[in-house]
């Protein structure tokens, strides 16, 4: 039989067999009524692989780099091993399952992760529904289970005693000693920490002014010769220092600098001096504190990597201690003497103080006493307040 596509005469004629008539009579009825419904799709577009829209998923919209970079790692570890070259057409929710369970028993992932895996490919096929490639999301007849999960799912947070803080640092090089109690004094991320500024301190009122960081997500320039292309085969994208993901443009947090800290900050700078980048690709203008060894490029993760384990090893500490355990120490050592949460999220960079609740909750045991003790105090008189009668407070526009 033949039918054309949508678009009157101008639609393209198609033609398919049929050993029965009755068979040919219901794909024909089909089709008409698919092109009424607006639900047609052509069967090029069934055969696209699923690989190939999920790059072009890559491409569209405005992703900031990082995003991008997950998603690219995703697809190559995740989606391209299993499906291959597979059709977007032709995946249906029991493959889907197949490859949930694959990722989990063969591949080693938590339940959590595989799942988080899977509502990316999700997004990939809804972007598929929109662009016409498929009419139905496989995904809607899979369930997950994300919330059983996220119940399930607990964390250990693990921190370094003083000691061992003061141990690793004290085995570390001159110039990258003060990256230790930038992150144990004032709660910044690694990537944060190496992107440090002079310009980002205000000594004088004691604050840092956090709004950019080292990742490993920027723009590899195109490699031009046979040389360039072995070079860079296989290799991750390019370090950069940018402002923080899911941050504007001129949004930061202003962090409170210890006295002890903030002289670290002046010897520092009188013995090392700063290392001045220029505004360009990959990079943000300021006087950073810290630089690679030859100080020709920023600090980048594998060299703080390399430095701390060897500094852990020169200081005879045998556990496991990674540099983000010196955040949870800055943020349980608040917070356990009674900085507020709320305060303490800010500082942290987190969104949501019920992030930072939940994370800390262990080391904020006797809050409810404490909160007992002191409106027993209120009410007996045997304390004062000094309140505002009224205030201006900043709150989330709808």
């Amino acid at each position: 039989m033949r039918y054309r596509e949508p678009g009157g005469r101008g639609g393209r004629q198609r033609e398919r067999s049929f050993e029965k008539k009755g068979d040919a009579d219901s794909f024909a009825a089909k089709v008409e009524r698919e092109k009424d419904l607006g639900t047609y799709i052509a069967p090029t577009g069934l055969l696209v692989p699923l690989v190939a829209v999920y790059r072009e998923f890559i491409d569209s919209g405005s992703r900031v780099n990082g995003t991008r970079y997950q998603y690219e790692t995703s697809l190559r570890l995740h989606v391209e091993p299993y499906f291959g070259s597979t059709a977007v057409g032709a995946v249906k929710p029991k493959h889907l399952n197949a490859w949930l369970k694959w990722m989990v028993e063969e591949r080693g992932y938590e339940e959590s992760t595989a799942i988080n895996r899977y509502e990316t490919l999700a997004g990939v096929f809804s972007f598929a529904v929109a662009n016409e490639y498929i009419t139905k999301n496989p995904c809607q007849h899979v369930r997950t289970g994300r919330q059983r999960v996220k119940r399930r799912v607990k964390k250990t947070i693990r921190l370094p005693t003083l000691a061992e803080i003061e141990a690793i640092e004290r085995h570390l090089p001159g110039p990258y000693k003060l990256l230790v109690w930038l992150m144990a004094g004032c709660g910044l991320r690694i990537g944060e920490a190496c992107a440090v500024t002079l310009q980002q301190f205000d000594l004088e009122s004691g604050t840092l002014y956090v709004d950019r960081q080292v990742t490993q997500d920027g723009e590899n320039e195109e490699p031009k010769t046979a040389v360039q292309k072995a070079i860079t085969k296989g290799r991750g994208r390019a370090h950069c220092v940018r402002h923080l993901k899911w941050r504007d443009l001129d949004e930061g947090r202003a962090v409170p600098v210890p006295p002890t800290i903030a002289a670290k900050v002046q010897e520092h700078v009188r013995m090392y001096g700063t290392f001045r980048v220029e505004e360009g690709p990959n990079r943000l203008e300021g006087d950073y504190l810290f630089s690679n060894i030859g100080r020709t490029n920023i600090l980048m993760y594998s060299l703080v990597d390399r430095l701390w384990r060897n500094a852990k090893r020169a200081a005879g500490i045998k556990r496991r201690i990674t540099t983000h355990w010196l955040r949870h120490f800055f943020a349980s050592a608040g917070l356990s003497k009674g900085v507020p949460v709320t305060d303490m999220a800010e500082w942290l960079g987190h969104r949501d103080p019920r992030i930072t609740h939940q994370t800390y909750a262990h080391v904020m045991p006797d809050a409810p006493e404490r909160l007992r003790s002191l409106m027993d105090a209120v009410f007996t008189m045997q304390t004062e307040l000094d309140l505002p009668l009224e205030f201006e407070a900043v709150v989330e526009a709808a």
